[in-house]
C-alpha cells in the first residue's frame, strides 16, 4: 500500500490564506500507511518515517496569557474526560483564569445526533452559554469541523510553529480546504495486545519481538490463528475486532468526487472477518459486549487495542490475566478514536480560547504531564521523546512493558487525510454488512456490498451510487 506523508501539512494548513468554502458534506481523500515494526524494533520504523514525518521541536513559541478580567468562555463536551484534563492541567497552571473557563458536560454519546443537535441549538441560541470550545469524537469530528460556525485555529492565534509537535496524521485529519480546523491533545495509534502466557503455551515464545515476527502480516496472523484453534484457544474474541485496523488500510475515502467509493480494503475486511467467524478463530462475540470483555481474562490470545484501550478498557484487574499482556504493532498500523477541540465564531474571548488550546494541545510540559499523570498518550512528539528518555510509561497490565516506543512508531506510520463527514455512518453500514455476511444473510461479499450501496442510496440522494 502506498503511503503519502505530509511533512508540511501543518504549515500549509495554518499558513495558507484560504477562506473556508466548504460548509456541506464534501469529501476528503487520503492514503494510509503500512505497518510499523514491533515494539523492540520500533526505533528502526521510526527512523524510516523521519523522512516524511515532521521532526520533533524542542522549543515552541510562547503564547500571550490574557488578563483575568475578560469574558468567560463555555467549553462543551459529551463526558467528563476533557473536564478532568482541564482541571488537572489548565486550571492548576492558570488558577487566576479558572473561573473564566466554564465546562459543560452534556453527558451523552459524543457520536449521537443528540449531541450534535444540542451544540447546534446552543450556537443558535447565543447569549452567555454560547459555545466557545467544542469537543468532537474522532468518528464524527470532520462533520463538526465543516460547520460554518467553526473557525480555523489560525484565526485565534494558534500558529504552525506552536503545533509543530503534533503527529502528522492528526493534522491531516483536521485539515479542511487547506485550513486546520481542530487540534487534539491525544494521539491514538493502535496496537495488538496479546497474552504472554498463551503465547508461551502455544507458540513457545512470548517476547514482543518474536510475537511481532509471528503476526507481522495478515497471512502470518491467520497462520497463528490456526495454531490457537488447534490448542483450544481463540485468536481474537470476535470477528469485528479487526475492524479499525482494516479501515485504516484504505487508500481512498468513502466518497470520491461525489460518488460512493468502495475501497479494496472494505472487501478485504469482509473477507477476513468471515474467515475469522467461519473457521472458529473467534468466540463470536461483539465488540463492547459483556462476553467480549470477559474474554480478556479467558482463552483469547489477543485484542486489537490502542493507547486508551490498554489503561482503561483492558479489563483484567483482579484476574489471573493481570500483568500477562504485552503489546506489538501487529499486521498493520492503525488508529482508534481521539478527541478534537475546535473554536466557534461566537467565542467572546478568543485569546482565552487560544490559551486553552495551546496549553492542552501544544505546550510540551503540559502534554508530558497529561501522559505522566493521566496515562493519556499525548499528541506531541517532543513530549513523547522526553517521556521515553525519562523512562516513563511502564504499565502493570503489561507486566511492566513500556509501550511508548510502539505508540510513537505507530503514530508516525499513519496518514488520515481520507477522513470524511460520512465516515461514522458508512462505517455503521459496514458493521451491519459484515455481521450479515458472517451470519449467512448475504451469500457473497458482493451481496454485502450491495447492502451498503442500498443504505447510502436511500439516505444520501446527493451521492452517486453505481
Amino acid at each position: 500500500m502506498k503511503k503519502f506523508k505530509k511533512a508540511m501539512a501543518l504549515s500549509l494548513a495554518l499558513a495558507m490564506g484560504l477562506s473556508l468554502c466548504a460548509c456541506g458534506e464534501d469529501d476528503k481523500e487520503t492514503t494510509s500507511a503500512p505497518a510499523a515494526d514491533d515494539t523492540t524494533a520500533a526505533a528502526s520504523d521510526a527512523d524510516a518515517d523521519t523522512e516524511t514525518e515532521s521532526p520533533a521541536v524542542e522549543s515552541i513559541p510562547e503564547i500571550t496569557v490574557p488578563s483575568a478580567d475578560g469574558a468567560a468562555i463555555q467549553v462543551y463536551s459529551w463526558n467528563d474526560e476533557l473536564g478532568s484534563r482541564l482541571d488537572t492541567h489548565f486550571r492548576t497552571k492558570y488558577p487566576e483564569l479558572s473561573d473564566l473557563v466554564v465546562y459543560n458536560n452534556l453527558d451523552m454519546s459524543g457520536t449521537s445526533d443528540e449531541y450534535s443537535a444540542k451544540l447546534q441549538a446552543a450556537v443558535d441560541a447565543g447569549g452567555e452559554m454560547v459555545p466557545s470550545i467544542i469537543a468532537a469524537d474522532n468518528d464524527v469530528a470532520v462533520s463538526f469541523m465543516m460547520r460554518d460556525y467553526v473557525v480555523p485555529v489560525s484565526e485565534i492565534g494558534i500558529t504552525a510553529e506552536m503545533y509543530a509537535n503534533a503527529y502528522d496524521y492528526t493534522v491531516e485529519y483536521a485539515t479542511i480546504d487547506g485550513q486546520l480546523k481542530a487540534v487534539t491533545w491525544q494521539a491514538t495509534p493502535g496496537v495488538v495486545a496479546y497474552r504472554t502466557d498463551i503465547a508461551e503455551e502455544v507458540l513457545g515464545f512470548s517476547d514482543p519481538e518474536s510475537v511481532q515476527a509471528a503476526i507481522g502480516t495478515w497471512d502470518d496472523f491467520f497462520a497463528v490463528a490456526e495454531k490457537m484453534k488447534a490448542a483450544g484457544k481463540y485468536m481474537v474474541s470476535g470477528p469485528d475486532d479487526i475492524k479499525y485496523a482494516m479501515l485504516d488500510q484504505r487508500s481512498s475515502a468513502w466518497v470520491v468526487d461525489g460518488a460512493l467509493n468502495i475501497d479494496p480494503a472494505i472487501n478485504t475486511y469482509l473477507e477476513y472477518s468471515k474467515k475469522l467467524y467461519d473457521n472458529g478463530y473467534t468466540n463470536k462475540t461483539a465488540m463492547w459486549s459483556s462476553e467480549w470483555t470477559a474474554n480478556m481474562a479467558g482463552d483469547v490470545f489477543c485484542y486489537f487495542g490502542c493507547t486508551w484501550f490498554i489503561p482503561w478498557s483492558l479489563s483484567i484487574e483482579d484476574t489471573d490475566a493481570m500483568g500477562k499482556y504485552n503489546v506489538v504493532t501487529g499486521p498493520c498500523s492503525y488508529h482508534w478514536g481521539g478527541t478534537y477541540l475546535m473554536v466557534t465564531n461566537a467565542c467572546p474571548n478568543k485569546e482565552l480560547a487560544a490559551l486553552v488550546l495551546y496549553t492542552m494541545c501544544c505546550d510540551v510540559d503540559t502534554m508530558y504531564n497529561i501522559f505522566d499523570i493521566d496515562t493519556d498518550f499525548c499528541n506531541n512528539k517532543q513530549a513523547v521523546a522526553n517521556l521515553i528518555a525519562d523512562g516513563k510509561g511502564a504499565l502493570d497490565k503489561l507486566g511492566g512493558q513500556n509501550p511508548l516506543e510502539a505508540y510513537d512508531a505507530g503514530a508516525k506510520g499513519l496518514s488520515l487525510d481520507m477522513a470524511t463527514s460520512y465516515d461514522a455512518t458508512f462505517n455503521s453500514y459496514l458493521d451491519s454488512a459484515a455481521a450479515g455476511y458472517n451470519a449467512g444473510d448475504y451469500a457473497t461479499i458482493d451481496d454485502a456490498i450491495v447492502y451498503i450501496k442500498e443504505q447510502v442510496s436511500s439516505a444520501y440522494s446527493d451521492i452517486v451510487v453505481e
